[in-house]
């Protein structure tokens, strides 16, 4: 939180003289008539504020790439400023903060190569706030957190947006579904905090929203080799707009089933729902969306729960053991005849929530996820048990099975069972 003594200056995609001259008038709302004389480098506006300033006073740099776009040089006059740490005859009186909304920009700034590098006292990643957090701000019940969640993500300034409506489907409406909505164009626009051509990432999230999970399939989707796609998707990769999976058990390193989701919430909805529909929202079609969404909402935040049960899992004490990270398992098992000692074929198989004991390798953890009506745990529970009785990777092991259901089933089983409310629960704050 800001002192009376700090001065906050957010900076604009405009001429350097230009950002120089709103600084000034930042400062001087703090510190009377600064604005007074014209400052003709940044360098030169720092060392006055730093003069100037009480003692601790603390200098906010927000958007700071905006900054080093105009002046490539910046960097450089903070390294100077950071390294002589004697200005004018005195200590350096200022704390200077620089901050900026792409994680990578600003990560690529304090590389070991660039001035910056070292100079920091402290570094901070801000990641978007957890799910617990907006449960209790919006006073909803665990379900319908979940739904928004799905939507909505992490990240203050949607939920902000969201609070200015009365429901979560007029919300929608308004800020999404609509060519004129605050939220319309919200990929673009983070896309180009990274890169002025958006169009490979747009390209690669539009594929893998649209079901595309291979590297191979979504460079057929785009277009373009594997080569060319490295970079951007590596760039969306450290953005945390998409991330790898591979099935567990397995190295990254060494697997060939390395598949790629959208892992951001908002823009996993938004290349589902949204980017492929926006010639007919254009058209005024949105009926034609939103009944589509009707029948498809369920199975997106499907996805989202099951997300959402892996992480409660990992690197927790459930069921008088303590997990280490849980992942998906996926992959193709040998199917056999009655009498027959070969397999006739293969069958792909899936597992939702798979975990090792962090002190037993010999016991793990399966669960199966489902974001639907009300079900037969007993009969939930035969169909997994049947599943992990092919896994290759369950031989030999003791299973804890666990049911992660959005409703309170309609008969008992002989497993552990966790609703949206347990969830939240065992769910890092």
């Amino acid at each position: 939180m800001l002192n009376v003594n700090d001065v906050y200056y957010e900076a604009s995609q405009s001429e350097t003289a230009t950002q120089i001259n709103m600084l000034s008038k930042a400062i001087a709302m703090v510190y009377d008539g600064f604005d007074r004389p014209l400052y003709p480098s940044w360098e030169d506006i720092i060392l006055a504020f730093n003069h100037r300033c009480e003692k601790n006073a603390t200098l906010v740099l927000d958007e700071f790439p905006y900054m080093v776009y105009e002046d490539s040089s910046l960097p450089s006059t903070l390294q100077r400023i950071v390294d002589r740490r004697v200005v004018d005859g005195d200590g350096l009186r200022c704390n200077i903060v620089i901050c900026g909304s792409s994680q990578r920009m600003m990560q690529s700034l304090i590389r070991g190569s660039e001035p910056l590098y070292g100079r920091a006292d402290e570094e901070f990643c801000l990641k978007p706030i957890r799910l617990p957090h907006w449960h209790k701000a919006m006073a909803v019940d665990s379900k319908s957190a979940i739904e928004e969640y799905s939507v909505w993500g992490g990240v203050p300034q949607y939920w902000a947006q969201r609070e200015r409506y009365g429901s979560f489907e007029e919300a929608l409406d308004s800020l999404v579904l609509n060519e004129h909505g605050v939220m319309y164009n919200e990929p673009s626009r983070l896309f180009r905090d990274d890169s002025p051509d958006i169009a490979p990432y747009s390209s690669i999230m539009t594929a893998i929203g649209s079901g595309r999970h291979r590297y191979s399939d979504i460079a057929n989707a785009v277009g373009k080799s594997t080569a060319e796609l490295s970079k951007p998707i590596k760039n969306l990769t450290e953005m945390a707009f998409i991330r790898k999976e591979v099935p567990f058990g397995e190295s990254e390193k060494k697997t060939k089933k390395t598949l790629y989701y959208i892992d951001d919430p908002f823009m996993a909805f938004y290349y589902k729902f949204v980017e492929p529909y926006k010639s007919t929202i254009a058209m005024g079609r949105t009926g034609i969306v939103k009944k589509m969404l009707e029948q498809s909402f369920h199975d997106h935040v499907g996805g989202t729960w099951e997300r959402l049960c892996q992480i409660a899992v990992s690197g927790n004490n459930l069921f008088g053991h303590t997990w280490k990270v849980a992942s998906r398992w996926w992959g193709k098992v040998p199917v056999y005849e009655e009498g027959r000692k070969t397999p006739v074929g293969n069958e792909n198989l899936e597992l939702d929530v798979v975990a090792e004991d962090q002190n037993d390798s010999h016991t793990i953890l399966v669960g199966e996820c489902k974001w639907t009506g009300a079900d037969y745990a007993d009969r939930l529970l035969d169909k997994l048990r049947t599943k992990v009785s092919k896994a290759p990777f369950a031989k030999g092991k003791k299973v804890v099975y666990v049911l992660f259901l959005r409703e309170q089933p309609l008969s008992v089983a002989d497993c552990n069972i966790l609703l949206p409310d347990d969830v939240m629960l065992q769910l890092p704050e």
